[in-house]
């Protein structure tokens, strides 16, 4: 038996708890007696069906105010100690679980440098696990990345990991490139290709767009530009479908759904258990430019608009325009998303297209290769 933590920070969307979700069905499809314990702080974990054999240890949900800055989305008390407290609690779980492996998504030092007590106190754990990092094609601008990891001192804490999983395909300039983490660190950096789930067969429905803005957090100027084209009649009487997402705040949902119950071929929900079906199933779709939702949107083969954010950092900007260069998406910034750009959108989509991705989806493979090594039964005690 092989053990996993996955360590998914969680502090605005929910991306990296989809990812790690993902990636732990791959780990224990791929040998009967693997196990996983993601360690998570999606306020929506719970929204999710788990394979068997993966189970997660929730921690104190984070969120982001509009400068970016992190705050505690439910307890009281500052930030400061609401660290301190997840600290406490991953390094626990790590030091009684006992992994072989443990992957991080994302987050070097992890959210706030709480991970630094687990990094630096690996030579005190009864065994040392593997640690590995997993990072998204597109971080953020590369000369951001660099100055925040230079201040934070990320760089060095690079050295703790023993391998770097790059989540892209190298075809497409990803941000490890441009940081050139090969040369700059001790770290071993592999290319997994794009983590991207096997899609569902669509459903034979009418047709209907589906617009989503992801967790939803940040998707209220998506959505009120789209339900703008709806009322311009840019859509005609196509049917749409939007799913606000369920971190979109309570407020802005009773505006938009309010708007849409005046559109006869608008429906608005929440939250869906069956987004992939629906991306399979969908004639096109308008979304956000997050990583699991483009991937997913590639691996269906369905026409995709992106409108990506560009605050509080420029990662959906960047991948959306470099995917595309080379894939069949259009993108188009919020500020530039009128009813008439909209309308040629769907208007050019092929029907029933499935188009070829153009670069490589096979992530979930490429990823439990390098964490299913077989020198895993090597590991020696830390203090050894």
């Amino acid at each position: 038996m092989t053990r996993f933590v996955l360590y998914s920070h969680d502090t605005y969307g929910l991306g990296h708890f989809r990812r790690c979700s993902l990636l732990a069905t791959g780990l224990v499809g791929a040998d009967p007696t693997n196990e996983v314990l993601i360690i998570t702080g999606s306020p929506r974990a719970q929204s999710f069906t788990l394979s068997e054999r993966v189970d997660c240890v929730k921690i104190p949900a984070v969120t982001k105010d509009d400068g970016g800055a992190y705050q505690p989305r439910k307890l009281g008390g500052d930030i400061g100690e609401l660290i301190d407290l997840r600290s406490n609690l991953i390094w626990t779980t790590v030091a009684s679980y006992q992994p072989d492996v443990v992957l991080v998504d994302h987050s070097p030092a992890g959210m706030g440098g709480e991970l630094r007590r687990l990094l630096t106190g690996l030579d005190r754990l009864p065994l040392r696990p593997r640690m590995m990092l997993g990072l998204r094609d597109i971080v953020d601008e590369a000369g951001r990345v660099d100055r925040d990891w230079q201040r934070h001192g990320i760089w060095d804490l690079l050295n703790y990991y023993d391998e770097v999983l790059v989540y892209g395909d190298p075809s497409v300039t990803t941000t490890a490139q441009e940081l050139d983490l090969e040369s700059n660190t001790r770290t071993m950096v592999s290319y997994t290709g794009y983590v991207a789930p096997t899609m569902p067969e669509p459903m034979v429905d009418e047709p209907f767009v589906l617009v989503t803005p992801g967790g939803g957090g940040d998707g209220q100027a998506l959505l009120r530009r789209y339900l703008k084209a709806v009322e311009a009649g840019a859509l005609g009487s196509m049917r749409s479908l939007i799913v606000t997402g369920p971190l979109l705040s309570s407020g802005r949902r009773a505006e938009l759904l309010l708007r849409s119950q005046r559109l006869p071929s608008v429906e608005l929900i929440e939250f869906s258990e069956r987004m992939r079906l629906l991306i399979s199933s969908a004639t096109c779709v308008v979304s956000m430019a997050g990583y699991n939702t483009v991937v997913e949107e590639l691996a269906a083969g369905t026409p995709a608009l992106l409108v990506p954010r560009s605050r509080p950092r420029l990662e959906q900007r960047i991948r959306a325009s470099r995917l595309a260069a080379v894939t069949p998406v259009e993108h188009c910034p919020a500020e530039f998303l009128s009813p008439e750009r909209i309308r040629n959108f769907l208007e050019s989509s092929p029907r029933n297209s499935n188009q070829p991705a153009g670069v490589d989806l096979s992530g979930v493979a490429g990823a439990v290769g390098r964490l299913c090594q077989n020198d895993l039964h090597e590991r020696s005690p830390a203090n050894a």
